[in-house]
């Protein structure tokens, strides 16, 4: 090859100075590419900041006007319960329930409790449903306050109720054992007793059935004057009064600035002056300069120039101003990453419970060993009774002898073990409970107590654990009575193996996550308006029906709902008379579209239901039964006259709060009415 021609040294500046515009034309390039991108972004996040805001808004308005709409239902309540709100109402019906020993039987305790419940989830919900702002410090202690006087109230109740059931044992003892042997259930609470009237030594354990569960009795126990109480309450009173309960954030410890030495009184005397005697010298030095006369002269030669060149000037000053702007075009601000919140490590005892990590499952349930109060004795024709002044439940302290023969240091505070008694006659209570149907157990669940002094949950005292996972049987020993609860960890299926956020239509979407132990598959839908107020009647033209009927029929709807289909008969708007309640029915246990000859009218009355032999194709209504069927008192009884075994086993296996839940819904939409 031949050699390459040596460049003069004016090729070479040529060359450098091309080289050079090229590389600046390239900067300016990419900064003016930058700022578009630049002002791009700020216009995007300002279009987006004020969609995102004005959805904020549309649904903090949506609150504000369902809040401002429940406090006007409380207001115009007529039903006699108090507002627990209103610090005078709710002492005066707190007063008026304990005073009324009266109705202290079971049945009116329940019922009572019902509403007291009642009112401390209305407590609850407006603790977490009302903003920061609008709620003071005083109105959130109030409110907490008057929970725990409610609280106080059910078990005070509660307590009087067992009181007066273990008077009464003696009436109400089993014909067969000659115990008592007490059971009642409501959807709120459970209270099952077992008193010891027989002293019988052959009885091992018993079993609460309602309760699905069976405790072993120790001889100690058959031999005394005893009582066995299991309540059951579907709520938890205690977790919230444990410290663990809540996050507790780490406090940063802020250094104090360093102050800086403050000048001495002189030295700040000294400066003012030299400041006043500058300010004094400025006017004169003005006044020396000249105003009039030749001297002006080349001063207004100067302006006339500036005149004349200054819009020139101004032009190309704005126009590098311009340059200037455009190449310093901020970026656009984003919120600041806050630092990393730190967490406070939960430090106690290992057998205390840290309810971060832990889950209450299930409920609490009492299990309190409670003294029987002297029975009525029959003497000649008198019958005696010996009377305890003032009368009170009077709880029985029982440790296990595994435990008292613990170092001190080990044993729980709050339980004195029974004295005169010899340590092998307390051996720890065997207990076996059927967990709750609605509950997802994943793994085996803990077991532990409440501590009342100290106002935690502990793990120890117990023995034995095992669990059934097939017939969802616990089994466990305690060497303690008193509060339990089932435990499980909250974290269990942390971190997630996978995720899918997938569309099904227009407002609605299917979210999937795999986790650690379950998948999990939930259909998001959009808020629409689809229930009807009490008064929407006055502007939806509609055919009135029997709200009994309605109701009934929404009730074992949601009851059949796992295998049967309903939807809507056009003969139900074409009946004149509100009493008759037409839909159409049919079982669907394949998760596939239902053929129209599968569907069939039913018709339901305060008094009776039926499948018609008319069908939403005929031209003509008929009332005829259909061919093979009769009909039955309600709807519930007449779908299990006519669906496979399949289908009723998957209704006999339905959840309770499912069923619950669909009931709801019916009940809100009212389809029956609004169709």
């Amino acid at each position: 090859m031949p050699p390459k021609p040596k460049l003069s040294k004016a090729e070479k500046e040529k060359l450098k100075a091309e080289e050079d515009l090229r590389k600046a034309a390239e900067e300016e390039e990419l900064k003016k590419r930058e700022n578009e991108e630049k002002k791009d972004r700020r216009v995007e996040m300002t279009q987006l900041n004020a969609i995102l805001q004005s959805n904020r808004e549309a649904l903090q308005n949506l609150h504000n006007e369902r809040r401002k709409q429940m406090k006007w239902n409380r207001y115009m309540r007529c039903d006699g319960s108090p507002d627990p709100t209103n610090q005078g109402e709710i002492n005066t019906y707190i007063n008026l329930r304990l005073e009324d020993t009266a109705h202290d039987d079971v049945e009116s305790v329940f019922k009572a409790s019902e509403l007291d419940t009642k009112l401390i989830m209305e407590l609850n919900f407006l603790l977490e449903d009302t903003p920061p702002e609008e709620i003071t410090d005083r109105e959130k202690y109030l409110y907490n306050q008057i929970k725990e006087e409610l609280q106080a109230l059910i078990k005070k109740k509660m307590d009087s109720a067992t009181l007066q059931l273990l008077q009464e044992a003696t009436d109400r003892a089993d014909s067969e054992t000659f115990n008592l042997q007490f059971e009642h259930k409501s959807p709120d609470v459970c209270l099952s007793i077992w008193g010891n009237l027989s002293k019988n030594p052959r009885i091992k354990s018993f079993e609460f059935a309602k309760q699905g569960l069976t405790f072993e009795i120790p001889r100690v126990l058959c031999l005394s004057d005893c009582a066995i109480r299991v309540l059951d309450p579907k709520y938890d009173h205690y977790s919230p009064t444990c410290k663990s309960f809540y996050p507790r954030q780490k406090v940063k410890k802020v250094e104090a600035p360093v102050e800086e030495p403050q000048p001495e009184e002189g030295e700040e005397k000294k400066e003012e002056k030299k400041e006043e005697e500058k300010k004094e010298e400025e006017p004169e030095e003005k006044e020396k300069e000249p105003t009039t006369g030749e001297g002006n002269k080349p001063d207004l030669m100067a302006a006339l120039a500036e005149l004349e060149d200054g819009p020139k000037e101004e032009e190309e000053e704005t126009e590098k101003k311009e340059e200037e702007k455009e190449e310093d075009i901020e970026e656009y601000e984003e919120p600041k990453t806050p630092e990393p919140l730190e967490w406070e490590d939960f430090e106690e005892d290992e057998d205390v419970v840290d309810l971060r990590a832990n889950d209450i499952v299930g409920g609490v349930f009492h299990f309190d060993l409670m003294a029987l109060p002297p029975q009525p004795k029959t003497m000649n024709k008198w019958i005696v009774t010996r009377l305890v002044d003032p009368p009170e439940i009077e709880y029985i302290d029982y440790v296990a002898d595994s435990v008292t023969q613990m170092p001190k240091e080990n044993q729980s505070s709050g339980n004195t073990p029974v004295q005169g008694e010899k340590r092998d006659d307390k051996p720890p209570i065997g207990i076996a409970m059927k967990l709750p149907s609605h509950v997802l157990f994943s793994e085996e669940p803990l077991i532990a107590r409440w501590d009342y002094k100290k106002k935690y949950w502990r793990q120890d005292g117990f023995t034995d654990m095992s669990y059934d996972e097939d017939n969802r049987i616990f089994s466990f020993k305690t060497a303690y009575f008193g509060l339990f609860a089932l435990l499980q960890d909250s974290h269990l299926n942390m971190p997630f193996q996978s995720w899918e956020l997938r569309p099904h239509k227009t407002n609605a979407c299917v979210l999937t996550i795999i986790a650690a132990i379950v998948e999990v598959e939930i259909e998001i839908k959009s808020y629409i308006n689809l229930f009807p107020a009490d008064d929407s009647s006055k502007y939806v033209s509609i055919q009135n029906k029997n709200p009994i009927v309605t109701n009934w029929l929404y009730e074992q709807m949601a009851l059949l709902s796992s295998a049967m289909a309903f939807s809507w008969s056009k003969w139900n708007s074409e009946m004149e008379t509100s009493d008759k309640v037409l839909f159409q029915g049919s079982e669907a246990l394949e998760d596939e579209p239902l053929l129209e000859e599968d569907w069939g009218v039913y018709m339901a009355t305060k008094k009776r239901c039926m499948k018609l032999r008319c069908t939403e194709f005929d031209e003509e209504f008929s009332e005829e039964y259909a061919e093979g069927t009769t009909f039955r008192s309600n709807l519930y009884h007449t779908v299990l006259t006519q669906c496979s075994e399949e289908a009723k086993e998957r209704i006999n296996n339905s959840s309770y709060q499912y069923v619950d839940c669909v009931e709801q819904i019916l009940k809100a939409t009212k389809v029956l009415t609004y169709s």
